[in-house]
């Protein structure tokens, strides 16, 4: 596997978007170096940091094919601006800050398993949430409950580069436009392949969907009636919802680790 030439290695663009997070982006920026894989494109997208990120990216300036630092209308356009930077060619990985590749032969295997895979669309792999001291596998979820869960990490997804170019990320969603590309490619036939492989830690500390749950999940809801309408996923997510603003409501009332405590028994019931 680790003898294949540059010329048979599929080319993979790695892309990192940042904003403000001078203490976490050398770790991401090194786990991209670090790879043993040749074939890779690495581009950052900074949103107009104040912070020293800019000087962080500029220190590592020369291992990258493409950088800028500027305003944008949030992650998403971030993330738009990587894929038309992009190479049409190869693949598309999107490895924020914050988050890193599991180890140094990741996109080794990754790379071996896309030269073996002809046809496929998005290929995707297993990824571990990070808390404080502790780790989470994600659970990967069949595609056809996409309308309910997000079946596996987006930065534990290579997505076809000419696929990202057609599609790009629905600006409208603030949360979910990744879930949403993800829901457009499986509901327009396209080929979704999984490997066993521990590709990224993510995260689970700071995140965005975290910070913002309930727009999140109001995303998802429209995503979800957007491609597979239905009385009985509107409810769902009515209901989805309800619960999760009472949740934050009884943090705010009776603290975090109590919550958590009643959280637990009622589940238990």
């Amino acid at each position: 596997m680790l003898n294949q030439t540059m010329t048979d290695q599929p080319l993979i663009s790695v892309v990192t978007v940042v904003y403000n997070d001078v203490k976490n982006l050398e770790n991401t920026m090194n786990s991209v170096f670090s790879q043993t894989y040749k074939n890779v494109d690495y581009i950052v997208i900074d949103g107009g940091s104040t912070d020293g990120t800019v000087d962080i990216i500029k220190k590592h300036a020369s291992k990258l094919k493409y950088w800028t630092s500027g305003p944008d209308k949030g992650i998403y356009d971030a993330m738009n601006k990587a894929i038309a930077a992009a190479s049409r060619e190869g693949w598309m990985n999107f490895m924020n800050s914050g988050d890193k590749f599991a180890s140094p032969d990741v996109l080794d295997k990754i790379g071996y398993a896309l030269s073996q895979q002809a046809g496929v669309d998005i290929l995707y792999g297993n990824a571990e949430i990070q808390y404080e001291g502790f780790g989470v596998p994600f659970k990967i979820q069949p595609l056809h409950t996409l309308w309910k869960y997000s079946p596996f990490c987006h930065q534990a997804a290579f997505i076809k580069a000419s696929l990202m170019k057609e599609y790009q990320y629905d600006l409208q969603y603030k949360i979910g436009a990744d879930h949403d590309l993800f829901f457009r490619t499986y509901k327009n036939n396209g080929i979704f392949s999984y490997i066993n492989v521990l590709v990224c830690l993510f995260d689970g500390r700071e995140g965005t969907t975290k910070k913002r749950i309930v727009q999140a999940i109001q995303d998802k809801k429209n995503i979800a009636l957007k491609y597979e309408p239905g009385a009985g996923k509107w409810l769902y997510y009515q209901f989805y919802l309800a619960y999760i603003k009472f949740v934050i409501a009884a943090k705010r009332l009776l603290g975090t680790k109590l919550t958590a405590t009643i959280t637990r028994l009622l589940k238990k019931k």
